[in-house]
């Protein structure tokens, strides 16, 4: 699930005309139904939608289902298209605990930034047959390509500095793969 919501939140940053806003909703009360709790999301997520643009649904985002030491659920967000909305506000829409903002304005792989706040939640006995990431519909999907090995090199060579991640590994069904990120937007 990690891979997934990395190469999802990478394939819509710098797509929806803003930049990306982290943050993590947190509940006062130790809420533990988690499909009680994923309700109290889907309704802020209505809430924030119609506060920014008069209607329910346009957010376009990334949410990942947490659990904080004491058991609670949590959600830290990716949101793609959201303009600035006071911290204040954010706090009262979601009316139901704090708002924890986190700058990523500098940040190279956004994906990987926003993972490294992920556990091993999705193995979680509590999430067994639930969704541990949500996202909302229309978002672009990561692209894979197959080249040949001269390609490759080319590639390689071209992209090199735009490199963010880089690993190796061997699979039973096609031998040894080399799996590499890039940030095209970054300046060579």
């Amino acid at each position: 699930a990690k891979r997934e919501v990395r190469r999802l939140i990478n394939s819509n940053v710098d797509v929806w005309g803003e930049k990306p806003k982290f943050f993590t909703l947190t509940f006062a009360e130790n809420v533990t139904d988690i499909k009680w709790a994923n309700n109290e999301f889907k309704k802020f997520r209505q809430r924030l939608s119609r506060h920014i643009w008069g209607c329910p649904n346009n957010l376009k985002y990334v949410a990942v289902i947490e659990f904080q030491k004491r058991g609670a659920v949590h959600y830290h967000v990716v949101a793609f298209n959201m303009p600035y909305v006071p911290h204040a506000d954010l706090e009262r829409i979601w009316g139901h605990g704090f708002v924890h903002i986190r700058s990523i304005d500098d940040c190279d792989n956004v994906g990987a930034y926003v993972t490294k706040y992920m556990t091993k939640d999705c193995d979680d006995e509590r999430l067994r047959e639930q969704k541990c990431y949500f996202s909302s519909r229309g978002l672009a999907k990561p692209v894979e390509e197959i080249i040949d090995k001269e390609d490759l090199d080319a590639l390689r060579v071209a992209l090199s500095p735009n490199k963010t991640f880089e690993k190796e590994f061997e699979s039973e069904y096609v031998g040894k793969v080399s799996y590499q990120q890039y940030n095209l937007k970054r300046n060579s």
